[in-house]
């Protein structure tokens, strides 16, 4: 084991979270953290600009929509921005089976069978929505859910998100599309 002086320690530490000036841009600045955080609450600005700009400075924040919605370097998925060469791992993540939280997703979906079939055709049929722009499934009745209310739509769409079988594909504001 070799020792390292404090102030050696730092300047790594720095240098690996790409804060030492060195950042050259959106892409290659996401690339070295491996990946974004998003949060669409902002006090002063969305998280994901922080990040950016406390490496890269006064940068064009309409850059990141251009890499990850018209070029599409840049994937989102489960409230974070990985590289598009990522995916491979990602899929990995979302096929999971062996934790608790995977075994509640797959029983969901399993559960409200028809529902999910009745979310994906209308996904195919109509193209990418928001949430709201998707009527409920006929029949389908409400139930009331602590955090998603009674319409279970944005429910649905995130497990299936999770699970790898919808997409964000773009934004609408701070709503998903």
């Amino acid at each position: 084991m070799r020792e390292v002086p404090l102030e050696e320690a730092r300047r790594i530490a720095v240098r690996a979270q790409s804060l030492d000036g060195r950042a050259s841009g959106v892409l290659e600045t996401v690339r070295r953290l491996g990946f974004l955080q998003l949060d669409p609450i902002a006090a002063v600005a969305p998280p994901q600009h922080l990040v950016l700009w406390s490496r890269l400075g006064p940068f064009p924040t309409d850059e990141l929509d251009r890499l990850l919605w018209e070029e599409r370097t840049l994937v989102e998925w489960d409230a974070f921005v990985y590289p598009s060469e990522d995916l491979p791992i990602l899929k990995a993540f979302m096929r999971r089976r062996d934790r608790p939280l995977d075994r509640l997703l797959i029983a969901f979906l399993k559960e409200h069978a028809s529902f999910r079939r009745y979310v994906l055709k209308e996904l195919r049929e109509r193209g990418p929505l928001l949430s709201r722009e998707i009527a409920d499934a006929p029949g389908h009745r409400r139930e009331g859910h602590r955090w998603w209310g009674a319409r279970k739509m944005g429910l649905m769409l995130e497990v299936l998100a999770a699970r790898g079988q919808v997409a964000v594909v773009g934004r609408r504001g701070k709503q998903r599309i």
